[in-house]
């Protein structure tokens, strides 16, 4: 049972990623208008035409809410091979990101919360990123530690570069936001595979 349990948690981590990314992108292809440099993504799931259709609506709102929930279930593996209160931190961190990427898609625009856990989700996953990676190089994984951190600067940096060069709600917040989501997508599969190693689960 624990075998399974410790499989079935890896998989999670490899699974959420595509539910979460792969279901916003394919939202911007069926739009009928979507553009990377005149759109937010969220706008893929609220009511506005015609950028939103019923597709889009659950292509990009149930993708964030699978693959969040999804994610909550890579938290276990990553439990098991914690190796210090760091890296612990971080796990904490990462679930809380898990949680409001759901709720951006349980709380799509022009609803009140959606503001609030969208922004939550952008600056929980700059602090999951730093802390965990902080605990790898604790652990003396200086490599994927670092890059993990440098994920997080990605993140964080793309943001300061649009808030200052702009209206934060100008056209084009897809960009932005996309750097985010790739990075969070990258991460989680490349740590679901090095925790599988640790846990010397067959693939």
């Amino acid at each position: 049972m624990t075998d399974t349990a410790e499989r079935a948690s890896v998989w999670a981590g490899l699974a959420a990623p595509v539910l979460s990314l792969v279901g916003v992108l394919l939202a911007t292809l069926v739009s009928p208008s979507f553009a990377w440099t005149g759109n937010a993504l969220s706008e893929l799931g609220g009511p506005a035409d015609p950028v939103a259709t019923d597709l889009t609506r659950l292509l990009f709102n149930g993708g964030l809410i699978a693959g969040g929930v999804v994610a909550l279930g890579f938290g276990y593996a990553l439990l098991l091979t914690a190796r210090n209160l760091v890296e612990l931190a971080g796990i904490g961190l990462f679930g809380l990101t898990s949680l409001s990427m759901a709720l951006i898609g349980v709380f799509p625009l022009p609803q009140a919360a959606h503001f609030v856990v969208a922004v939550s989700f952008y600056v929980l996953l700059s602090l999951a990123l730093w802390v965990y990676g902080a605990g790898g190089v604790l652990a003396g994984d200086r490599t994927r530690g670092g890059v993990t951190v440098c994920l997080g600067v990605l993140n964080a940096g793309a943001w300061t570069v649009w808030v200052a060069t702009g209206r934060v709600s100008r056209p084009g917040l897809a960009l932005p936001e996309v750097v985010g989501a790739a990075a969070l997508a990258g991460w989680t599969v490349a740590t679901a595979l090095g925790v599988r190693d640790r846990l010397d689960i067959a693939s």
